[in-house]
């Protein structure tokens, strides 16, 4: 049992690294080919996995230094043009880069230095792993400081600007830049607090003008939409809650009246489903208006009934075409709508009942009728004797009749191959082949079962 245990533990290693070095062989192969696309930002990070995979990947270890030292110079040269065209958000973000990149390699030379000295290697190998060692990181700890200090410099400045232009959103979103880059620049913290206050202000005044003109042309929905927009900008604006809430109740009033009016006119053309949901809706404004929950109570029993009356009499005619399976359903459909309306749900039972077997199931319901022997006119020349051990090959079916629903079973003409034995007399024995035309009534017996019956 130890010893199971043990080949377990090692099997599941192996799985383990194998896994492993898939994973680092597949980014190694997206390192080559990102580097031969010039994009040494890809290259770095699909190389850097190879190797979190596989510290030993002696094809990334070769490749590793030299994409890095690209993927370095390719991202500060980016930081230079960023820093001419005085775009500092994107020089800082590069120069967060370059940190993670540093840590990157710091991470990868520490697995090298432990996985190094325990392997035996050639000396171009040695060689490789010694150069990935010496990679050299880049100090931009100031140079990202500094960064940051300009782009929150900018931002703050364009602040500034949009304050003084009383344009106050696009002022506060622009002192809460200059916060991200440094926390509490200045006084960016209560600029930011204020022009958020008076853009606040300024718009909890247009929604306001908003929902008085609302109301002027009788659209209480919409007044009732801006006044509260208005108390969201500033918390007890004016009475921007209290006519919030007025014109809501007028709105939702309104909108009751019209629903339930508009379930009266569905119920009168006999769309009962659409009545109802009318009805509903108009308790979805107002709980309890008028007595449009019993309304709606009433028209979808009339629907369901409606729509259980129109399935039941698409079962019937249906089972009229003998498309019994969709029959089956549709008598399902009418039971859901009302259950036990005509009694569906047995209608759907016996439709399913009358669903004829597939067939290799046929071909079994033979087989069995045939395991006490069969007519000696089966045996074509022979006439004499007893016919058992009787296998049945195969079966042809040449015709299937309607189903006979009065008597409840499936006529067949069946092409039916076998072989048997033939008793002449005791101990005479005679293995026999018969090919014949037999027709067959397939039906289910007390129980439920299927059975099968030659003519």
């Amino acid at each position: 049992m130890r010893l199971m245990k043990q080949v377990v533990v090692i099997f599941a290693a192996l799985v383990l690294l194998a896994s492993c070095a898939s994973v680092s062989e597949k980014n190694q192969k997206l390192a080559e080919q990102s580097m031969q696309k010039g994009d040494y930002a890809s290259a770095f990070d699909q190389a850097s996995q190879s190797l979190n995979a596989e510290i030993g990947n002696h094809k990334t270890i070769a490749l590793f230094p030299s994409i890095a030292e690209n993927a370095f110079t390719q991202k500060l040269t980016e930081i230079d043009h960023s820093k001419a065209e005085a775009n500092w958000d994107r020089a800082a973000y590069g120069y967060d880069r370059i940190i993670a990149m540093n840590r990157t390699v710091q991470s990868i030379q520490d697995a090298m230095r432990i996985y190094a000295p325990r392997v035996q290697v050639t000396k171009a190998k040695r060689a490789a792993m010694n150069q990935l060692l010496a990679i050299r990181q880049h100090d931009v700890a100031a140079l990202h400081d500094e960064a940051y200090e300009q782009a929150a410099a900018g931002h703050y400045g364009s602040g500034k600007r949009y304050q003084a232009a009383k344009d106050y959103r696009q002022a506060a979103g622009e002192f809460n830049r200059a916060l991200s880059f440094v926390a509490g620049y200045r006084d960016a913290i209560k600029l930011a607090a204020e022009t958020k206050h008076l853009a606040d202000l300024a718009d909890a005044r247009i929604e306001y003008v908003k929902g008085v003109q609302a109301v002027g042309a009788h659209e209480h929905r919409a007044a009732a939409t801006a006044f509260a927009r208005a108390d969201a900008f500033i918390r007890g604006f004016k009475d921007a809650h209290q006519l919030a809430m007025k014109y809501k109740a007028i709105a939702d009033q309104e909108d009751a009246l019209a629903n339930y009016l508009q379930g009266e006119r569905l119920a009168e053309a006999h769309h009962y489903r659409d009545a109802a949901a009318a009805f509903t809706t108009a308790l979805g404004f107002v709980p309890d208006f008028r007595d449009a929950g019993l309304l709606s109570a009433r028209y979808t029993d009339l629907a369901n009934r409606e729509d259980a009356r129109r399935y039941y009499r698409k079962g019937e005619r249906l089972m009229d075409r003998q498309e019994f399976d969709q029959a089956a359903i549709a008598f399902d459909q009418a039971d859901r709508f009302v259950p036990g309306f005509r009694h569906a749900g047995a209608m759907a039972d016996r439709a399913r009942s009358y669903i004829a077997p597939e067939f290799f199931e046929l071909k079994r319901l033979v087989q069995k009728s045939v395991d006490r022997g069969v007519p000696l006119s089966w045996l074509r020349d022979v006439h004499n004797g007893y016919a058992e051990d009787v296998k049945i090959s195969t079966i042809r079916i040449i015709r299937q009749g309607r189903f006979n629903a009065t008597h409840e079973y499936w006529p067949y003409r069946l092409q039916v191959k076998g072989v048997c034995d033939l008793e002449v007399a005791k101990g005479n024995e005679q293995k026999l082949a018969f090919d014949t035309v037999v027709d067959y009534r397939v039906f289910r017996d007390d129980f439920g079962e299927w059975r099968a019956t030659f003519r």
